[in-house]
């Protein structure tokens, strides 16, 4: 037993010097632990029970990927202990959870967990006073879907609240009443996808509504929590891929005004959320707080024209193309907010001013180490704006032999501009330039 304690008493030291985590502070992730009494007291507690036979066993993903956690759970100014530890016996895990009494750890139960390994964990933000539940996820031995549990501590207790499994999930205050509801997407026996929201209250955690998933919808490609417009109502988008297609559906979840009926807008809007690509999620396009969902501008066809494509991409405006961006409220109404054109082959992104939407056209050549995309007013030769994207050696200093602006660079690609006459209406200032154009990362898979 001797041996025993100083192999953990090492193990800990160790990780703790090189930044590795296996007990760290919930309250700031980001700091790496200092070996300090507290943790040599629950170092004590934990050798006790894990004897010969168990072993730390931290999840797997998330912000959380730690063996034991302290935070503030019950709500009551202290911070409890939460421990992840695996019999190697049986191969089961349990979770653990413990609070400080005086200069030593009391255990406050418990539970065994329903897979064979933990993914992620998670609080979710109880409106009375600083209490919190915390949720884990986890590999299930069938290998479909995932476990989804929900756990606190009452009454000095841990106590599960929810055994549930799911393919995804997310955590938002719905009902925006100051306590966050659990969000999850699984599949019923049908083989249909439904969404179910869960609410905490009296203690419990129970399903409050469910609702169904647009029909054939299968791999969740982006999930989020975010505002709809303009009265700020908590939504849940999801960008759903679909079977047999190339296309993507976005799905727009909401309790009704009684918040106690989970409804899927996308079923009964006037406006398609289904798009024939998959390059692009929902998104804050606009930065105004409310989630945008992208829909191809039925401008394309006409203003985007690829006269020659050195990267050998389908001459489509799928590849190059404008996107409208619609913004809708919680009746499931929808109202443009903005036009973008994207170019994710070249990593870039611009947005249109409104008074140019379907009064220019966009064309693009290409060349050794530099491709263009010229914006013409319609009818016109003279361009308003062009954008230039220069690859290989010395592409910096080709933009500024030109006496181009600069409008940043990544680690292969530098990006350059030019203003056409300031004599058109439809003409763009050097600030109102550098205001639309943006650098963006890959979104698709």
């Amino acid at each position: 037993m001797k041996r025993l304690k100083n192999a953990i008493a090492l193990l800990l030291c160790t990780v703790l010097l090189s930044g590795c985590q296996i007990i760290s502070a919930g309250d700031d992730l980001l700091q790496t632990p200092k070996p300090s009494q507290e943790y040599t007291l629950l170092q004590n507690k934990l050798e006790q029970i894990m004897g010969t036979t168990m072993t730390y066993s931290a999840p797997q993903s998330g912000s959380y990927r730690n063996a034991v956690t302290f935070a503030d759970i019950d709500g009551e100014d202290g911070k409890e202990a939460i421990a992840f530890l695996r019999d190697e016996s049986g191969g089961k895990i349990y979770v653990y959870a413990f609070t400080k009494d005086g200069d030593s750890y009391q255990e406050l139960g418990s539970v065994e967990g329903p897979g064979t390994a933990i993914g992620a964990m998670d609080f979710v933000r109880i409106k009375d006073g600083d209490q919190r539940l915390f949720t884990l996820t986890w590999t299930l031995a069938s290998g479909v879907g995932k476990g989804l549990t929900v756990y606190s501590i009452q009454d000095g207790k841990l106590k599960e609240l929810l055994d549930t499994t799911c393919t995804d999930y997310t955590i938002a205050d719905l009902d925006q009443d100051g306590t966050e509801e659990l969000f999850t997407l699984s599949y019923e026996g049908a083989g249909r996808k439904i969404a179910q929201v869960y609410s905490y209250a009296d203690k419990q955690m129970s399903l409050l509504s469910q609702a169904y998933a647009s029909q054939d919808v299968q791999t969740v490609a982006n999930l989020q929590a975010g505002q709809l417009s303009p009265d700020g109502t908590q939504a849940v988008f999801v960008d759903n891929k679909i079977e047999n297609d190339n296309g993507m559906q976005t799905d727009i979840y909401v309790l009704d005004q009684k918040n106690t009926t989970l409804r899927n807008l996308s079923q009964n809007s006037g406006t398609s959320t289904y798009r024939a690509t998959t390059l692009y999620f929902c998104e804050d396009i606009n930065g105004d707080a409310a989630i945008e969902v992208p829909q191809p501008s039925p401008d394309a066809p006409d203003a985007v024209h690829v006269t020659d494509n050195v990267l050998g991409e389908a001459s489509s405006s799928d590849i190059n193309s404008l996107m409208d961006w619609y913004q809708f409220d919680s009746s499931g109404q929808a109202q443009l907010a903005l036009t973008t054109y994207k170019s994710p082959t070249e990593g870039w992104m611009f947005k249109l001013p409104s008074a140019w939407r379907g009064n220019v056209t966009i064309s693009t050549n290409s060349g050794t180490g530099v491709n263009q995309t010229v914006f013409t007013p319609k009818g016109k030769t003279a361009p308003l704006l062009t954008i230039y994207v220069f690859t290989g050696d010395g592409r910096e200093n080709k933009a500024k032999q030109q006496g181009l602006i600069d409008l940043g660079s990544t680690s292969d690609i530098s990006y350059a501009a030019k203003l056409g006459s300031a004599d058109s209406e439809l003409a763009l200032s050097k600030k109102q330039l550098e205001d639309a154009f943006g650098v963006i990362m890959s979104e698709w898979s």
